[in-house]
């Protein structure tokens, strides 16, 4: 058995929590734990950061609520840097690479609200948007 969740939500501040509930089109998935599920088997994030600012920083993943046995479980899932662009030229592209934590073995209890957040920890650098997929086992 294998199930996943999707969720998304814009981190537009740095040090500040902001739930991620949202899925594309979806404004608010379950969020509900499959039933018979035990564990989050892989989690994958990734965000993008438009460098509005300068700075650098790095993106957390929380995961807690009812369904999270063992209490919430903190995850560093990247980072990025900017620096302002100078007048007549656009900001340098910032890319990153799709986080991937096989064997997270995360246990949970089947049937109940899992929360997903994310926090900019460091220096603001604009807006940007976080998606994590968690895939249950």
């Amino acid at each position: 058995m294998s199930k996943t969740l999707t969720v998304e939500g814009d981190v537009n501040a740095a040090d500040t929590l902001t739930r991620l509930t949202g899925q594309g089109s979806v404004s608010a998935p379950s969020r509900v734990t499959p039933s018979k599920a035990k564990k989050i088997k892989t989690v994958l994030a990734s965000f993008s950061v438009d460098g509005a600012a300068q700075g650098s920083a790095s993106f957390l993943l929380r995961l807690g609520g009812p369904a999270v046995m063992n209490g919430e479980q903190t995850i560093v899932f990247g980072g990025a840097g900017t620096k302002t662009a100078q007048a007549g030229s656009d900001t340098a592209p910032i890319i990153n690479g799709l986080f991937k934590l096989q064997d997270a073995d995360i246990e949970i209890t089947s049937s109940s609200v899992i929360s997903l957040s994310a926090e900019m920890m460091g220096e603001d650098l604009g807006d940007s948007t976080v998606v994590v997929t968690l895939i249950y086992e």
